[in-house]
């Protein structure tokens, strides 16, 4: 140690001041790790006297022969920032846990290294005690919660895959029962400790709760820790008679698999698995059921049967919505429940002279037949008792009840008791028995009752919700396993709702929610999380499938002051969300309705149009060219419409509307007729001219299109190798074999069938392999940053190769200028299309531009 340096760190004010300080502190030499400084707390600490001169990790550590591994410093000094290192030390020389902060501090023109730490040793134990089962020795749901998150964490950064398994002790309670709970707390312990053995080096598990444990799966896939809870159960099966376990299978599992860039929540993770878990454990006790039938057989012994009266009648009534009474007729003491007594204002659940009370609350049209009919009953004239009445409830409302009764005599033949059910007609089919939720009749009264009751709320929102493509669900699969997908729909929307938004099953795949004092961004919060949760594939009973929501949302009252009127806003603005893309939520606003009326208006305007000869019509052409020499091949006949009000509309515009309202199938068949007369035209100037026409699904679905065509080609006389009929993929992949079959006879009379718009819908190469079709036309969007994104070049030279293999051709679509045509002329398909070469043209600039009328 230099003087210079002595000088620094003998300074009487530092040391006295740093001395002083319940911490550890000293300072070393970068270069070669001599301490230079060491306040008088450590010194005792490590029992040192004079350590100053002496290399930090010989005197401060045990079994140590170089710098120590974990020594911050060459951190420090690649960070190159004046900030300090955070760590956690366990010291090998005095075995304790120290919580340390280094540093670089400049000091004369030199860099040093300081070290702050703090025992923690105690709270460590304290922290960890606190994180630790006591029964199992493992981490505990905070602990395990914690370190759940690091691990998620860490797998996103290092692109790992998570397979998280929920477990569940079987029958637990029943060993707790029969055996005590020694014997419970042994078998909990017997089943960590196997389950923990097929843990690895990065693997855990803890305690969530009482019989349920979390494992993780650390860069394990779902197969492979299916394989390892398999061996926990066949070793927890060998080991029955050893351990003491009476029943077959001790623990019920489910997993699910997290994926980097997963965001959902750690309790929805558990929650996947707890789904898959509940389906394993109801398999469970259905064959343990079904064991213990076959081996003990019927009993009808009614010993079996016990139960306390006062527990009975209760889980009866409030299992029901009916009004379940019993009444004592030798004393004239009726029982209500107290659902009835809240409803109707009865004195309590036990009413002295039922029949007497309940006749002050008849409807005067109503009460000498409800008095009558009870009477039959009192006098023993008759045993059975169902009639319909109307009484008013505590609101003074009149509802429709309907009560049915069966008296039992007593051993004399005489009425002693009568009990039956009262049913409130006025709530029937108010609930949807699929998902147990109110239906569109509840959603529309409770909507009415708030607007009326302006006092109770001064602003509702209105959300309309409806699955995307869930007729996709139901055609994969069945409608009994769509069923159980909106029931679970349902369920996880219901969970995710606040305090004052309710949801209601409306018709179909929709649903209705009402939210109380909510604005726009309420409602936008709220659907927000619904579609956080549905934005991934879901799994139910091993099916897996993919259905996102779409929403409209209105507000009272500034879009409208009735039922109806709000209504309409939300599914108009539904209406918007999905014609814009689906996955979406549209708030309404004045230009949702004025879009609407304006699509209203163009389809009244295109039935006069076509109605009228198809004016305003006309057929433009747009130039495929060969792709290597520029060469014309053929063209793409494209509709264009002037309306006589609005001007130009775009075929991105009238085309859904035409084929929403089947009015496609009309304008097809005059677009196929002049585009093919047309065609037959140039060809006498090109003899291998071909055109492409584009043809709707609905003209398929709903028309005779193949007969049409026929009958058109054959007049003209021209051939049909001369016409490529174009469909997109994303109707030709759900094409249904009567589609495929059309195709075929199409093919079959030389007509060739295209692929329009490949590469944009979600199942490409199904439909390349599986759709009859000639030429293949991949979507100019893959032409976008063709010159420097690798991956569209790659893609479309793929897609073209794989064509060729299986004997289509190949039409690149969207090239637009010349640095575009010289990056993709290279990549092998026959002919390209697109702005470089010529923009859709009227029939008589198309052959002055190319040369057909000469």
């Amino acid at each position: 140690m230099t003087e210079e340096q002595r000088k620094l760190f003998e300074d009487t004010f530092l040391s006295s001041v740093l001395d002083r300080m319940d911490t550890h502190i000293y300072i070393t030499d970068l270069e070669t790790d001599e301490i230079l400084y060491m306040n008088e707390n450590m010194k005792h600490a490590f029992g040192l006297e004079d350590p100053e001169g002496k290399v930090c990790w010989q005197v401060l550590q045990r079994g140590i022969s170089r710098r120590c591994e974990f020594c911050p410093i060459d951190r420090l000094m690649e960070k190159k920032s004046e900030k300090g290192w955070v760590w956690q030390e366990n010291n090998t020389l005095t075995g304790r846990v120290y919580h340390s902060y280094d540093s670089l501090i400049k000091w004369n023109g030199r860099t040093y290294h300081i070290q702050n730490s703090i025992d923690v040793t105690e709270y460590d134990r304290m922290s960890n005690s606190a994180r630790t089962d006591e029964l199992t020795q493992m981490l505990n749901r905070r602990g395990g919660n914690e370190r759940l998150a690091q691990a998620i964490e860490q797998a996103a950064r290092e692109n790992q895959i998570l397979t998280l398994v929920l477990y569940d002790i079987n029958e637990l309670k029943q060993v707790n029962d029969k055996y005590g709970h020694s014997a419970g707390d042994s078998l909990l312990r017997y089943v960590a400790s196997i389950t923990r053995e097929c843990l690895g080096r990065m693997d855990f598990m803890f305690r969530l709760s009482g019989d349920e444990f979390v494992m993780l799966f650390y860069g394990r896939s779902r197969a492979e820790v299916e394989e390892s809870m398999k061996r926990v159960l066949q070793r927890a099966r060998q080991d029955r008679e050893r351990v003491g376990i009476d029943y077959g299978v001790p623990f019920s599992y489910g997993m699910t698999e997290i994926y980097p860039g997963d965001n959902s929540s750690m309790d929805d993770m558990i929650a996947r698995a707890d789904e898959q878990m509940y389906i394993q454990k109801r398999a469970y006790h259905i064959i343990r059921a079904k064991k213990k039938l076959s081996e003990n057989g019927q009993s009808t012994s009614a010993d079996l049967f016990k139960y306390d009266n006062e527990t009975f009648y209760n889980a009866l009534t409030s299992s029901t919505e009916d009004y379940i009474f019993v009444g004592n007729m030798k004393t004239g003491v009726f029982r209500y429940p107290q659902a009835m007594v809240e409803e109707f204002g009865l004195p309590g659940q036990v009413v002295m002279n039922a029949a007497a009370f309940w006749g002050g609350l008849i409807h005067p049209h109503d009460e000498a037949y409800f008095l009558e009919s009870n009477q039959n009953i009192a006098d023993g004239r008759e045993d059975y008792h169902n009639i319909e009445y109307r009484a008013r409830n505590v609101k003074g409302e009149w509802i429709w009840l309907r009560c049915r009764g069966k008296m039992v005599r007593d051993e004399e033949g005489r009425p002693e008791l009568f009990a039956g059910m009262i049913s409130n007609l006025g709530k029937r089919n108010q609930i949807d028995h699929m998902t147990g939720l109110y239906n569109k009749y509840e959603f529309e009264g409770d909507i009415k009752k708030y607007l009326v009751d302006h006092k109770e709320v001064d602003m509702i929102g209105l959300m309309i919700l409806d699955l995307d493509s869930f007729k996709n669900i139901n055609d994969l699969y069945d409608r009994s396993f769509g069923d159980e997908v909106l029931r679970i729909t349902a369920q996880k929307v219901s969970s995710m709702l606040p305090a004052n938004a309710k949801l209601y099953r409306l018709d179909g795949d929709e649903f209705g929610v009402l939210c109380l004092g909510s604005n726009e961004e309420d409602g936008q919060d709220i659907f927000h999380k619904i579609q956080q949760n549905f934005h991934k594939q879901q799994e139910y009973n091993g099916r897996k499938y993919y259905c996102t929501c779409s929403a409209g949302f209105t507000i009272y009252p500034r879009d409208g002051d009735n039922y109806l009127e709000l209504l309409k806003c939300a599914n108009y603005s539904l209406e918007h969300s999905k014609l814009t893309g689906r996955n979406r939520m549209t708030v309404f606003s004045k230009d949702i309705l004025a879009g609407r009326e304006r699509r209203l208006e163009l389809l009244e305007l295109l039935r006069e149009s076509i109605e009228r000869g198809f004016a305003g019509f006309t057929i433009h052409y747009q130039p495929q060219v060969d792709t290597r020499t520029g060469v014309l091949q053929g063209a793409e006949a494209l509709a264009r419409w002037h309306c006589s009000k609005y001007g130009d509309i775009s075929p991105g515009e009238f085309i859904p509307l035409l084929e929403q309202n089947g009015l496609i199938i009309q304008l097809g068949r005059w677009i196929f007729c002049h585009a093919a007369a047309q065609c037959r035209e140039w060809c006498g100037f090109k003899p291998d001219f071909r055109m492409s026409i584009n043809l709707s699904y609905v003209q398929l679905t709903e028309g005779d299109i193949i007969p049409y065509i026929g009958d058109t080609l054959k007049e003209l006389d021209l051939e049909a190798s001369h016409v490529v009929m174009e469909l997109t993929e994303t109707y030709l992949a759900k094409a249904d074999d009567r589609i495929l079959q059309m195709l075929r006879d199409m093919k079959a009379i030389g007509i060739q069938v295209a692929m329009d718009d490949f590469g944009v819908g979600y199942s490409s190469l199904f439909s390349l392999k599986n759709i009859p079709v000639d030429i293949v036309k991949i979507d100019g969007g893959f032409v976008k940053g063709v010159t420097t994104d690798i991956f569209n070049a790659t893609f479309i030279r793929s897609i073209t190769a794989l064509c060729h293999d299986v004997g289509k051709q190949v039409c690149l679509e969207g090239v637009e200028t010349e640095e575009e045509y010289l990056a993709v002329r290279e990549l092998g398909m026959e002919s390209i299309q697109g702005f470089y070469f010529g923009r859709p043209a009227g029939p008589v600039e198309f052959e002055q531009k190319y040369g057909l009328n000469i």
